[in-house]
């Protein structure tokens, strides 16, 4: 568990010499992500910082964070300051875009992903940074700019010139897809078709996930269907809400090329796929004599971490019996699908999509 035992008030605290390591790193802020910024509490106007660097950004997974074990955020050492010291020093820092992003609806394998790109491209990952939540959920009662190009700066920050930075930020940050639209960061859009993300989202203590996930009145308000009509208390129709809302505003996003759609089902049938998904993403390629044997490893640990063993034909069967034992909940879902895309779901495609 992360343990924060230091607290700057006023930089001028820096000069203290048993700061300095300190220091040091904050003078470099702008441009080095040597700190990892894994909490903001804007109503107490404080961030907190983890003490990072390549190695430990691999092996963590921020989704987690604070935490212990395989998969958590690891740091050498944290600590503190007033966010007003940050907003001072960014506030004539001009963002330049040196980032890309995985958006996802959760449940697609989009850490599988992340994990892929990174054993054949110059990238830092960042997967899952709870601040990009932390924005999101700020920006629903809020009209923040300012705390806007703050987080994203603090997340566009890479060890060379020619490594990008690659945001996997949670589903729950979809809606920040309208900000990164506006400033032309590359994205993909990972998806799993609707029966399969149905079927994810039924499993054991997922529905618990799906039903807190979104307000259904207000997406069912969006597609402008009747509330009378559609049964937000089952799990099969929030799946299929959440999923509709996403692909609707990718379709109408995608127009401007900054966003493409990519199919879980054809990244894990072609890991190939991950160069196209890479040139997309405007990602420089790396030699890795151990890409082959990394890149097998992955597809068979497939998950978060390598502590962690499941492979695509484990998650086939498993997610073909819970369809089995829900097809009529799915079938209904299905049409409701239909009528919020005008499409028959068996045909629906993505504007933008990389095959």
């Amino acid at each position: 568990m992360l343990v924060n035992n230091v607290h700057i008030n006023d930089l001028k605290e820096l000069q203290n010499s048993k700061y300095k390591a300190i220091n040091n790193l904050v003078s470099d802020i702008t441009s080095s992500p040597n700190l990892f910024p894994y909490k903001l509490d804007i109503q107490n106007k404080r961030i907190f910082f983890a003490k990072m660097n390549e190695k430990l950004y691999k092996k963590s997974f921020f989704i987690l964070s604070p935490g212990e074990g395989p998969g958590f955020l690891k740091s050498e050492y944290t600590f503190s300051m007033n966010f007003d010291l940050i907003k001072n020093i960014f506030k004539n820092h001009a963002y330049k875009n040196n980032s890309s992003i995985i958006y996802n609806h959760g449940f697609c394998c989009s850490t599988l992903l992340c994990r892929l790109l990174e054993e054949s491209h110059k990238v830092l990952s960042l997967k899952e940074p709870p601040l990009i939540n932390t924005l999101k959920h700020h920006l629903q009662s809020n009209d923040d700019s300012q705390l806007i190009d703050i987080i994203f700066s603090l997340h566009n920050r890479s060890y060379k010139d020619d490594q990008r930075v690659l945001w996997k930020p949670s589903d729950y940050a979809f809606d920040l897809i309208d900000r990164s639209e506006s400033l032309k960061i590359p994205s993909i859009y990972l998806f799993s078709p609707l029966r399969e993300y149905i079927a994810s989202c039924s499993k054991e203590k997922r529905t618990e996930w799906i039903k807190n996930r979104a307000d259904y009145n207000k997406i069912i308000k969006y597609f402008n269907l009747s509330e009378s009509e559609v049964d937000i208390s089952n799990t099969a129709i929030q799946a299929t809400l959440y999923w509709c809302y996403f692909a609707k505003k990718v379709n109408d996003l995608s127009l401007k090329n900054n966003i493409l759609a990519l199919n879980s089902n054809n990244l894990l049938n072609n890991p190939h796929i991950v160069d196209k998904v890479g040139a997309h993403l405007r990602l420089k390629k790396k030699f890795n004599v151990f890409k082959r044997t990394n890149i097998k490893k992955l597809l068979t640990t497939y998950s978060k971490t390598d502590d962690y063993k499941f492979d695509k034909d484990s998650r086939t069967k498993q997610l073909n019996k819970i369809i089995n034992d829900n097809i009529k909940d799915i079938e209904k879902a299905e049409k409701l699908a239909e009528i919020i895309l005008n499409c028959q779901i068996k045909d629906f495609k993505f504007k933008k999509e990389i095959i």
